[in-house]
């Protein structure tokens, strides 16, 4: 029966991959051979990317795991293994070593797509991108290690832990110096598809009859992975049980919570309680558009956890978007994912919305009608778009495409809005909806789930792009619009929620 299980699971995954991975990844492999993305790939700007990007991972890889660690199982099995005397080490070691597998296989796909893209595109050589994919494949092991270690140390320390890996990765000596090096030497080496193996190794590890970065960080990194490999047991053997078993409920509420349709509800079940700040006063006086947006900002500083992963998420978003300088079909997934990257980030800063659309929903208590909170609210989000996007487009560049993310992240504010209103899964959309190639019902919620990062990825798309091949007034017109039909949208909600 478990070769049965297991044959089929390997059955299932072959499928999934050959339906729905490789039509993708050959999507995203055209799209990196156009001549717009080899020279985003090929520009030092990418290797500053990779640096950044790279420096990041351990950090993340801390904060992630304080909420959802690597060696996790379900409650009944967390209970039951957590009372025997069984080690940790032992019970644990299974779920470890599939969030190792998944995070390594993902990485190193990615990995061999970019360098794959080189290869066929500008004739890079096959001994730099082997070097790259190890290399990518041994920074996600260190990142699922990480978090491991956040799963183990707790939040406090954890951030203290991030805050000085990230200091250190950003350095010329840390983790990103090290793996943007290894990107550049990839890159230094294109063209040359006639060179042999030995003059590969040569230029790629030389440097003026010396041996370079690349040589003395793979050095160090391989002490690093086998200290972490060495260190991998004794880490799960000092997991706690309150621990295991309060993420392991998390886990399981959002599991049951997507199950049903209710993608909210599966991110509710991560949402961090505000524990943090419960003394500093969020009711003030003055004008009710200050005192609102004192509000709303002490309402973020009490979830700083949150707070500080949304303004992360904000400032990577705008980058993203500020990369679609250039009609391109790279231009345009950055645009997308940039979008819907800050659809999400921008979760913290509008909880405002939630809590009109709560109060619109219930009897008029507050005194204040439902448009009016709704604008009220607005001001927090637009002031930290101003405020990190504006800032982070003048450090980054100052390309013509500079004011289109800022457009772009400004509609995202009443995408917010919209999603707030949503309430509960329509009972109508639970009946069978039977067509010539099946029930279709499924793809009905889907849609009525995802409709808003739909939405966002369609606004954010078209924003950018209008003011990338030239149109400013035509790409501010659709942002005007595009808000007061989301108005119009969100009015349409609320009342549906009331009756």
């Amino acid at each position: 029966m478990r070769r049965r299980e297991d044959a089929y699971r390997a059955y299932l995954a072959g499928a999934v991959v050959l339906v729905a991975v490789a039509p993708l990844a050959r999507m995203l492999f055209i799209a990196l051979l156009e001549p717009a993305s080899i020279a985003w790939l090929t520009s030092p700007a990418f290797a500053e990317q990779l640096r950044v990007l790279s420096a990041a991972v351990v950090p993340l890889g801390l904060l992630v795991g304080t909420t959802r660690g690597p060696a996790l199982l379900d409650p009944f099995a967390t209970v039951t293994l957590g009372s025997n005397h069984v080690p940790r080490r032992f019970s644990l070691r299974q779920p470890f070593r599939r969030s190792v597998l998944a995070a390594s296989v993902g990485t190193g796909l990615l990995a061999c797509l970019l360098g794959a893209a080189l290869v066929v595109g500008v004739g890079a050589p096959l001994v730099p991108v082997v070097c790259f994919v190890a290399a990518s494949v041994a920074l996600a092991y260190l990142g699922v290690v990480a978090a491991l270690v956040g799963q183990v140390i707790g939040s406090l320390r954890a951030w203290v832990a991030a805050i000085a890996l990230g200091l250190l990765g950003v350095s010329p000596l840390g983790v990103g110096a090290w793996f943007g090096s290894i990107w550049t030497g990839v890159v230094g080496r294109s063209g040359g598809n006639g060179q042999g193996l030995h003059s590969a190794l040569e230029g790629f590890l030389g440097h003026d009859g010396g041996l370079s970065l690349v040589l003395v960080g793979a050095l160090a990194l391989l002490g690093v992975l086998a200290a972490a490999l060495v260190s991998v047991p004794r880490l799960l053997d000092r997991l706690r049980g309150d621990a295991l078993l309060r993420q392991a409920r998390r886990r399981e509420a959002a599991a049951f919570a997507a199950a049903a349709g209710e993608l909210s509800g599966a991110s509710a079940a991560y949402r961090e309680l505000p524990l943090v700040g419960r003394g500093v006063p969020a009711v003030v006086g003055g004008p009710r558009v200050l005192s609102m947006l004192v509000r709303d900002a002490v309402g973020a500083l009490r979830t700083p956890q949150r707070t500080a992963f949304g303004l992360v998420g904000v400032v990577v978003a705008a980058l993203l978007m500020g990369l679609a300088v250039s009609p391109s079909a790279v231009a345009a997934l950055a645009a997308v994912g940039g979008s819907i990257l800050m659809f999400l980030a921008l979760a913290p800063f509008t909880e405002g919305f939630r809590h009109a659309a709560d109060a619109a929903a219930g009897a008029a208590v507050f005194g204040t009608p439902t448009a009016e909170q709704f604008l009220l609210h607005a001001v927090f989000p637009l002031v930290v778009i101003l405020l990190v996007v504006g800032v982070t487009l003048l450090v980054s560049s100052g390309g013509g495409g500079a004011a289109a993310p800022l457009l772009a992240s400004l509609a995202m504010v009443a995408v917010r809005a919209y999603e707030a209103g949503r309430g509960h899964l329509p009972p109508l959309l639970l009946t069978p909806m039977p067509s010539e190639v099946g029930d279709v019902s499924v793809l009905a919620r889907l849609v009525w789930q995802l409709d808003s990062v739909i939405i966002a990825a369609l606004i954010g798309l078209a924003t950018t792009m209008l003011w990338t091949v030239g149109l400013p007034v035509v790409s501010v017109v659709l942002l005007l619009a595009g808000a007061f039909v989301l108005a119009l949208a969100t009015r349409s909600r609320l009342r549906h929620l009331r009756g």
